[in-house]
């Protein structure tokens, strides 16, 4: 059966213009591609980079789109998302009314300042992308999101103060208000962020992050502590299963900690199923 695109492109076709070309039944077009957006499908076969399917995706959209949400975040940088993330679609202020074929086209007040280019892709601004991703519920992933962003740019938690004021009463303003001052790039995980935010929620202090321990006799930088209150040695780690689950990773784990609490630590340990259920 034919896998390749009538214009020549190995990933991408156009369904209409592939059926009607090739021998292939729609039954077959559906085992062999899969949609990316409006009328076009990416080979199954093809395994695509998140940053290349944002960036075809774009490019197969109606004219004058900008890319927005967690695919804007991923254009900056990000690195968190989930494996099927929607690729969000957003009317430039200058485009035309022609409606898009895209589940995911809509149109909101962009101003030209919101918008820059990326690797020839239109994507909204970092003050821009942090105010939307930072109004999606929940709240705890949204802090996760805003921490990535952070990370990946520099963002300034005072200018996104700044820019929030123009929107006084948009959906989920309040929720992004009580999250900008949590904000921090060196959360190193979602996780993290979400056990920051059950944290404060629960009234206890504003740990510090990533908080380095040396070897007293020589000085060697054994352990970096997720969060930490120092004055205390108090460690909270969380352990992420693609880092603290084979026996080789528990065993080192074990040590460093057995090498903290020589030093005076106490070690706490929080994994997924104790953020689920034992709050």
């Amino acid at each position: 059966m034919a896998r390749r695109s009538p214009d020549g492109d190995k990933h991408l076709v156009r369904r209409k213009k592939a059926v009607a070309l090739t021998d292939m039944s729609a039954e077959q077009f559906a085992v062999a591609f899969t949609r990316l957006h409006g009328d076009t499908y990416v080979d199954r076969a093809a395994v695509l980079a998140p940053r290349e399917r944002i960036i075809a995706t774009s490019q197969t959209a109606p004219d004058g789109v900008v890319v927005g949400g967690i695919a804007a975040k991923i254009m900056h940088g990000g690195t968190w998302h989930d494996g099927d993330f929607t690729v969000e679609l957003i009317r430039a202020p200058d485009a035309g009314n022609k409606r898009g074929r895209g589940r995911a086209v809509h149109r909101t007040d962009l101003e030209p300042d919101d918008v820059v280019d990326i690797e020839g892709v239109k994507v909204t601004s970092v003050l821009r992308t942090a105010f939307d991703i930072g109004r999606v519920p929940p709240e705890w992933r949204a802090l996760g999101h805003l921490d990535d962003l952070a990370s990946a740019t520099g963002l300034c938690p005072e200018d996104l103060v700044d820019y929030v004021k123009k929107f006084p009463a948009r959906r989920g303003i309040r929720q992004l208000r009580a999250l900008i001052p949590m904000v921090d790039g060196r959360s190193e995980s979602p996780p993290e962020s979400w056990l920051r935010l059950l944290m404060f929620r629960a009234d206890l202090p504003t740990p510090d992050l990533q908080v380095e321990v040396a070897d007293p006799i020589d000085g060697h930088v054994f352990a970096r502590i997720d969060l930490a209150y120092e004055q205390l040695k108090i460690a909270i780690e969380y352990d992420g299963e693609d880092f603290h689950s084979t026996p080789e990773q528990k065993a080192h784990d074990e040590a460093r900690d057995a090498k903290l609490r020589a030093l005076g630590w106490i070690v706490i340990r929080i994994n997924a199923e104790r953020m689920r259920t034992d709050r």
